[in-house]
């Protein structure tokens, strides 16, 4: 019996256990806001609430977020310039959201309380502004 088939498979295996793991792991993905790294301190728990609790369903740039059911925010709440009277109405526009829920679409009460507006005054300073 030849050895052939046996050297093959054990090459064939040597590069699908040991070189594509360990090339996956040099490789940079991602974008640079998806570590949250560009996200002040004082909003990092916040960053953390959406992206365990909206960011399956929410793109949002800046929480690294790509969901697939709701809305993206940065088109959807980043419609002009940022302003302080824009980020008010966006923080007081997604805590209405989370507290009640949107259409039946958005089950109502995903946070509470503090963690709700947590989660509203980061989304709200974090949105990508379109800047004129």
């Amino acid at each position: 019996m030849s050895k052939r088939p046996l050297v093959i498979f054990g090459i064939f295996a040597a590069i699908c256990l040991v070189a594509l793991p360990a090339w996956a792991l040099t490789q940079k993905g991602g974008s640079d806001a998806s570590n949250g790294s560009s996200v002040p301190a004082s909003e990092q728990q916040g960053l953390q609430l959406f992206q365990i609790n909206c960011g399956a369903c929410h793109t949002l740039a800046a929480a690294g977020t790509d969901g697939v059911i709701g809305p993206n925010l940065d088109e959807l709440l980043g419609t002009g310039p940022k302003s302080p009277s824009a980020v008010k109405a966006n923080q007081s526009r997604v805590l209405s959201a989370i507290e009640n829920g949107v259409s039946g679409r958005m089950p109502k009460g995903i946070l509470q309380a503090a963690q709700a507006k947590l989660v509203a005054q980061f989304v709200a300073d974090n949105v990508s502004y379109i800047n004129p």
